[in-house]
């Protein structure tokens, strides 16, 4: 810390020292942010982006950094952040699903994070406006009155600090000032009835702008809920039906929408030199839980009394349907008898922030950007893992999250505009509580039965410093160092879920109590020489690193695995080229990549045994189980030829694992042959659209999109049960615009083909495998009114 605070120091003594050569011309870090202004004003397909705290044309940016502005993301009909996963490459991003809560699971380039506990560490960074978001869950976010997003691949350990391993995706908001107002109604498939707004509002002209922004959406579900004994009377197990009269057997459905959310900004100018930026938003979801489908059932017998065919649960394939009933039935146990639990069958999340952004021009080449954030977050989520009558594994949750962050950056010129510099410094703190009921093979010999009230506080502390040397016109070298310190402690609670005042009466109760604690420190660097061949071709080839954090195994099946777990590390070696070609009518931009991988992040699931004696058949304990190589090639083109566009992107990524450690080493299934989780060998999308201009008729615009995933595991052990197979995704839209621009009309058809396919899946150990269903083909139409 203490090099980083005098490297700062001496940077901002040089910036000082040169004041008259400043005063003399403009900063390079202001006339990089004019030119990229001119160039966007210029030229609509060009796009600034500020992934290393300025603005840059991004195809100057030696970076791999997939970008979309907002009319690109209304084009292809993206409504939150994982529909971003069709377009960018070696981006894999799915909602968490209903084992995990409301969240989503982001990777590039093969790492990331699917569970949303708060024991674990996201892979990739995510931010609103430069405010960190530290938690997978709740982070299923509406795309709502974004400006752009940025999708940084490859490890920014410099740029954005801890947990941007495998990248970091950040979405920026319009400013209050901008204009774009506009009201927008859609309707469509399973009554859908959606809301969007903007008003942009001037309250002091070309000083004080206030925002709002808000959206609804209503949804039904696409997965419908069967009663078991109804869709199947005189069963083996003599099951009986439960379903009210005149349902056809159905007591509900999953994958509908029901939420709202809002956000105030506002923007002062305080004077030439100062800007103030103010903005809060607020989340109101209560939709269906996702939609699960039953894929395999081998649980032990004694759990499914009288039932020899266990299939017999599985509803029929490609079908939209389970046998969910969120009941966990009357059982005994050695505890004695408890009555029967109903989970209510709804994600419920409440969300809240507040951030403030105060930009000063210190001088001509120094200015300082202050950012304060404060996001609080709760939710509930109900889970029925085998959606069987039995339940046999069931469980409800209440999270609740609040984190506090403060970053400042010193922006600077020096040396006659040769040296670009930033130093600045972040805080981060967060507490979470989980809190809830979970009951694993009820009355069985190795029953899990508890309810948690469990806190994860967190803080990280961080100094970074950047500097981008201009050796010539053409020749650009940047560097980047950061030093991070972390802490993160996890307070055990383990009570009986059917009276909280005393401890659990399963093997549970030896946890409550326990105390698991982690820290570490970390130094991240980069280092990237780039080469601008021409005004259209710039090379660059870089080496850099990241890390994501530590922690403690949150899901103790017995006291002896309550252990910590070791950061991952990553260090990458990159090369680039990005091309503009045909009078910046084409994009076209290509990078490969080599990491190396240490300290990989996998679950255990095999038995734990200690002294030859297996104490837990049930294990899912974080292991730090050996280190990969992981390589492959990504490429972008954008086109915009007259009213034709084309945007498409490929990615290949090839995973080896080079060594599994001693701990790895007890896992279940694992050697050098297996794949990590979610890597996605194969990606591939395209979309076209041509506006048709109608005169005074205004213009019609029809747009095909195509998106192509290869297959991947959810588990190491690369049981094929886990296999998620691979698909292809056709999206069409069609939109009429007014000669004015004053109202728009579009109709929308996603899953044009009705392609019957997984997101996700879930293997417990229990024997249990479940998968996340896409949606099935859906259609919309909206009108819209810009102001």
């Amino acid at each position: 810390m203490r090099m980083i605070l005098m490297s700062g120091a001496a940077i901002s003594a040089i910036a000082f020292a040169t004041p008259a050569v400043a005063q003399e011309q403009p900063s390079t870090q202001a006339a990089t942010q004019a030119g990229a202004a001119a160039d966007a004003a210029d030229d609509s397909n060009v796009i600034v982006v500020t992934a290393q705290f300025r603005s840059q044309n991004l195809q100057e940016t030696p970076l791999a950094v997939s970008a979309f502005n907002s009319q690109t993301l209304e084009q292809k009909s993206y409504e939150t952040i994982t529909d971003l996963t069709d377009s960018a490459p070696n981006v894999v991003m799915k909602p968490t699903g209903s084992a995990y809560g409301p969240g989503a699971a982001i990777f590039i380039r093969g790492v990331g994070q699917y569970d949303s506990n708060f024991a674990f560490e996201p892979g990739v960074g995510l931010y609103v406006d430069d405010v960190y978001h530290g938690a997978i869950f709740g982070a299923q976010l509406d795309l709502l009155d974004l400006d752009r997003v940025e999708i940084l691949r490859g490890p920014q350990g410099t740029l954005a600090g801890k947990n941007s391993i495998g990248g970091a995706v950040k979405l920026y908001t319009r400013k209050p000032g901008s204009g774009g107002s506009f009201l927008e109604a859609t309707t469509g498939s399973r009554d859908r009835m959606d809301m969007r707004g903007v008003a942009d509002i001037a309250l002091v002209p070309d000083q004080l702008w206030v925002r709002f922004s808000g959206v609804t959406r209503h949804q039904d579900g696409y997965l419908t809920r069967y009663d078991y004994g109804c869709r199947n009377p005189g069963n083996a197990a003599g099951i009986p039906s439960t379903a009210a009269g005149g349902t056809n057997c159905v007591i509900g459905h999953e994958g509908g929408k029901d939420y709202t959310a809002g956000r105030l900004a506002l923007r002062w100018k305080a004077s030439d030199s100062v800007e103030v930026n103010i903005a809060a938003s607020k989340l109101v979801d209560d939709s269906e839980p996702s939609a699960t489908k039953l894929i395999n059932l081998a649980t032990p017998g004694l759990l499914t009394p009288g039932v020899p065919d266990l299939s017999t649960f599985l509803t029929p394939p490609n079908e939209y349907s389970n046998y969910s009933s969120y009941e966990t039935p009357a059982f005994t146990d050695k505890a004695g008898s408890h009555p029967a639990t109903m989970w209510t069958p709804n994600t419920r999340l409440r969300a809240w922030d507040v951030s403030g952004t105060v930009d000063i021009d210190l001088a001509d080449n120094l200015a300082l950007k202050l950012i304060t954030a404060y996001m609080d977050l709760s939710g509930r989520y109900s889970t029925d893992f085998d959606t069987t009558p039995f339940g046999i594994n069931t469980s409800t949750f209440t999270n609740s999250f609040e984190q506090f962050t403060q970053e400042a950056r010193l922006n600077g010129s020096s040396f006659n505009h040769l040296l670009d510099w930033t130093v600045g410094a972040f805080y981060y703190k967060s507490t979470a509580y989980i809190e809830g009921g979970d009951i694993i093979a009820p009355g069985a010999p190795f029953e899990s039965a508890f309810y948690s009230n469990d806190r994860i506080p967190s803080r990280s502390i961080s100094g970074f410093v950047h500097g981008e040397f201009h050796l010539t016109d053409a020749l650009t070298l940047t560097g980047g160092l950061r030093y991070t310190s972390d802490k993160k402690d996890y307070y055990f609670r383990r009570l009986n879920p059917f009276d909280t005042s005393q401890t659990s009466y399963t093997a549970q109760a030896a946890i409550d109590g326990d105390v698991g604690r982690y820290s570490g420190s970390r130094w991240d660097y980069r280092a990237n020489l780039s080469y601008q061949f021409s005004p259209a071709v710039m090379g660059y080839a870089q080496i850099s690193t990241g890390y994501r954090g530590g922690g403690i195994n949150p899901r103790p099946f017995v006291s002896q695995q309550v252990l910590p777990f070791n950061p991952e590390t990553l260090t990458a070696y990159e090369a680039g080229l990005k091309t503009t070609l045909f009078d910046r009518a084409v994009r076209f931009n290509l990078a490969g990549f080599i990491n190396d991988y240490k300290n990989i992040i996998f679950t255990n699931n095999a038995p734990t045994v200690v002294n030859g004696v297996v104490i837990s058949p049930q294990n899912a304990t974080p292991t730090n189980a050996g280190d990969a190589r992981l390589s492959g090639v990504e490429a972008e083109l954008n086109a915009r030829l007259g009213g034709f566009e084309f945007d498409g992107s490929a990615s290949y990524l090839d995973f080896k694992l080079k060594s599994v450690s001693a701990a790895g080493a007890t896992f279940r299934g694992i050697t050098l042959d297996n794949v990590a989780p979610y890597i996605t060998k194969w990606k591939v999308s395209a979309g076209a659209q041509y506006r048709a201009e109608l005169g005074d008729l205004g213009s019609i615009t029809p747009r095909l999109d195509f998106a192509y995933q290869s297959s991947f595991f959810i588990n190491v052990d690369n049981n094929p049960l886990g296999l998620v197979d691979p698909y292809s995704v056709f999206n069409a839209r069609i939109t009429w615009r007014s000669a004015d621009d004053d109202w728009e009309v579009a109709a929308a058809v996603t899953n044009l083909t009705n392609k019957f396919y997984y997101l996700n899946k879930i293997r417990l150990p229990i024997g249990i495998t479940t998968g996340q269903v896409a949606a099935p083909r859906q259609w919309s139409l909206s009108l819209r009114r810009n102001f």
